[in-house]
């Protein structure tokens, strides 16, 4: 499996998402519409006008085989699973892609990975988002829990986890921005606030996607900066790292995440 040449599909089919989404069906289960649908709104292109350039500009940086040999090294270090990695052009009209993850997305699925990038993104910033992702597929296939089964609290550790990993694997420098938009003080105060007492909200309904994302009434990004801090309590806490923190459950990472007590 690996990296799977989208680019080829992208310089035939650009203009056709829909027929390009076909070819995934296999792998989900979504209809066509519905698969371009949810991955649109997760991040990937609609047809504009200049958009085989931004595939020709990709080609350039060779973001294709960059990309594959860095998933080798990758699935080496975390031991995961062998799952086909789709790359598109990210939707440079998606305001909260461009403003919150700096034009670059990413979605992970127990049995394939989406890369939703742009021509402007350097091939670190690719490679981090890919790790996050990684991790993220890692973890799905050492817990084995059902996607009905998953709370809120699931999903903001596995967040905290592999942002924790891209800074282990690489640097801090390439850190979501989210990241710091509060620090530990503040986190502790809207854990406190909104998230303690909503961890068992499921995974799926608004008000996960809410307490996660922010907005409305909820500060932005709010889960997935608040899951952050836990995880980095945590392996303050307990001296591991996230590697070795893939098959804890999200339950025992809150528990050794003692400044967030419940």
């Amino acid at each position: 499996m690996g990296v799977v040449r989208t680019d080829k599909w992208l310089l035939e089919q650009y203009e056709t998402p829909l027929i390009i989404c076909k070819r995934l069906k296999t792998l989900l289960p979504f209809e066509t519409e519905e698969l371009y649908e949810y991955l649109h709104k997760s991040g990937m292109y609609r047809p504009v006008s200049g958009g085989k350039e931004e595939v020709e500009h990709l080609q350039e940086n060779n973001i294709w085989n960059e990309i594959q040999t860095e998933l080798k090294h990758i699935r080496k270090w975390l031991r995961g699973p062998d799952v086909p990695i789709f790359i598109f052009p990210s939707d440079r009209y998606n305001r909260t892609i461009q403003r919150e993850y700096g034009g670059k997305s990413g979605l992970a699925f127990p049995n394939c990975i989406f890369l939703f990038v742009s021509s402007h993104n350097k091939i670190e910033e690719i490679k981090a988002v890919l790790t996050h992702e990684y991790h993220h597929v890692t973890r799905l296939h050492a817990l084995q829990k059902k996607e009905e089964e998953c709370t809120l609290l699931d999903t903001i550790i596995m967040e905290g986890l592999a942002e924790v990993a891209v800074a282990e694997w690489y640097s801090e420098a390439l850190h979501a921005v989210w990241v710091s938009y509060y620090t530990k003080q503040e986190a502790l105060w809207l854990w406190r606030r909104h998230l303690r007492d909503n961890v068992n909200v499921k995974r799926g309904t608004k008000q996960h996607e809410k307490l996660l994302n922010g907005g409305n009434l909820y500060p932005s990004m709010l889960g997935y900066c608040v899951g952050y801090h836990v995880v980095q309590d945590c392996i303050a806490n307990s001296g591991l790292n996230s590697r070795e923190l893939l098959t804890m459950s999200a339950e025992d990472i809150l528990t050794l995440a003692s400044s967030f007590e419940q």
